[in-house]
């Protein structure tokens, strides 16, 4: 008996579970975040759901006031900034090891997003082509964020600080080139240890950021803010 046919059934079996498996592991649009938050839907059950699509987001620090202005309450935005910041963080020490290449998997990076559109996913939001190698950022590091960071050259700066001067009425590019230039204190490790992690706590947890708009703090501070947050933790996770 030919083996031809054998070969071919099991090819064919093996490329209808490839195509399941991908299917099974479409990013979940953040637009049925914001649709099951407008319905009601308990918090936990919503970031069960986002948990078991494996998806994450990268969320700018303004994209959590607008998303709390659409109904997202804090629990959800606290696991959309946690679930973000570990992802990076993996991916960061993936880049490192060279442990686990992932490639042009889309669905294995941080989603971009456009809140004002409520859109998201490589394809659907403009940006950088997933698995595309660039010098010196780790794969899934999103376009908009600055790393390396640019060296200290000031004090520190705690989010009291950011909130102070901006009820001071310091102006927000002076405020950005602050936050840009010096090391953000209590931010890494601040949530306690409560919960065996294998990763750090988020200090700067994504309702943080919504109710920093909401005691005046711009937006494009508020980007600033995460932009620098995200890059301080990248670097804290590749080592010395």
């Amino acid at each position: 008996m030919s083996l031809r046919p054998v070969i071919g059934l099991v090819l064919l079996l093996a490329l209808n579970s490839c195509t399941t498996l991908d299917a099974s592991r479409k990013p979940f649009p953040i637009e049925k975040v914001v649709e099951l938050c407008e319905a009601g839907t308990p918090p936990p059950l919503i970031i069960q759901r986002i948990r078991d699509s494996h998806t994450t987001y990268a969320l700018r620090g303004a994209d959590f006031a607008k998303l709390k202005a659409h109904g997202v309450p804090d629990p959800v935005l606290d696991y959309l900034q946690q679930s973000f910041v570990d992802d990076l963080v993996l991916q960061t020490r993936y880049s490192i090891t060279g442990e686990i290449i992932l490639g042009g998997c889309s669905w294995c990076y941080p989603q971009p997003v456009d809140v004002d559109k409520l859109e998201s996913g490589f394809g659907v939001v403009a940006a950088t082509p997933p698995g595309q190698y660039q010098i010196g950022r780790p794969m899934g590091t999103p376009d908009w964020l600055r790393y390396p960071q640019h060296p200290p050259s000031g004090a520190s700066i705690a989010v009291s600080d950011i909130q102070q001067m901006s009820r001071d009425g310091v102006p927000e590019a002076q405020i950005i080139e602050k936050i840009k230039h010096a090391p953000l204190t209590g931010l890494i490790g601040a949530g306690g240890a409560s919960t065996v992690r294998t990763q750090p706590t988020v200090g700067l947890r994504g309702s943080t950021l919504a109710l920093l708009y909401e005691q005046g703090v711009a937006y494009s501070v508020l980007n600033a803010l995460q932009e620098q947050f995200l890059a301080q933790f990248i670097g804290m996770a590749s080592g010395p």
